[in-house]
């Protein structure tokens, strides 16, 4: 479980939640039927620079693609083909904020586990990697917990309080997930 934010190309470069939802709808079908069409325009590799211009901590994962072409019983070409996108991570000890890049998208991913300080730097980061996205890619931003887009040059994050009801609530989600249903009996 993680908060996620959504970084798009709009049509008509004002934030719409609509617009923004459909986006997310059409790119997650895409993704899992490995029918993503984007044509490659380069900006991928100018947000990851402007990225990691930003916090050169940052670190590209290395995709295994013949490992998982082997996983998921596929050639390695196809493999290949399905994971185009540029994934940066921060280093062990730094604020979990995990980029995923492609060229007409980034996700962003924070796992549900800062509170009070540490959470207002994990929001305050993400604002600031937003802009970075904003001023290089033209991206607005889409916050699928609260179903708000957002321009984030004129909009900072206002969701911590959201996130942070979530953190103090997973130990209560999680014990209800594992809990057998009431109707199995065995």
């Amino acid at each position: 479980m993680s908060y996620d934010f959504y970084c798009y190309r709009s049509s008509s470069g004002v934030p719409s939640a609509a617009e923004a939802e459909a986006f997310v709808e059409a790119a997650n079908a895409a993704e899992e039927t490995g029918t993503d069409n984007t044509t490659a325009s380069g900006t991928k590799e100018k947000l990851t620079t402007a990225l990691l211009q930003h916090n050169p901590r940052l670190e590209a994962f290395q995709f295994n693609f013949a490992g998982i072409a082997e996983s998921q019983k596929i050639s390695e070409e196809e493999a290949r083909s399905r994971y185009q996108h540029i994934e940066l991570n921060p280093p062990e000890g730094d604020l979990a904020i995990q980029l995923t890049i492609s060229d007409n998208q980034v996700f962003i991913s924070i796992p549900y586990w800062y509170t009070g300080d540490a959470a207002a730097k994990v929001f305050s980061q993400c604002s600031e990697y937003l802009r970075v996205i904003r001023r290089t890619a033209g991206f607005l931003a889409y916050d699928p917990q609260t179903g708000s887009a957002f321009d984030p040059e004129q909009t900072g994050l206002t969701d911590q309080e959201q996130y942070e009801k979530t953190v103090r609530g997973l130990p209560a989600i999680t014990a209800q997930a594992k809990r057998k249903a009431w109707w199995k009996f065995w």
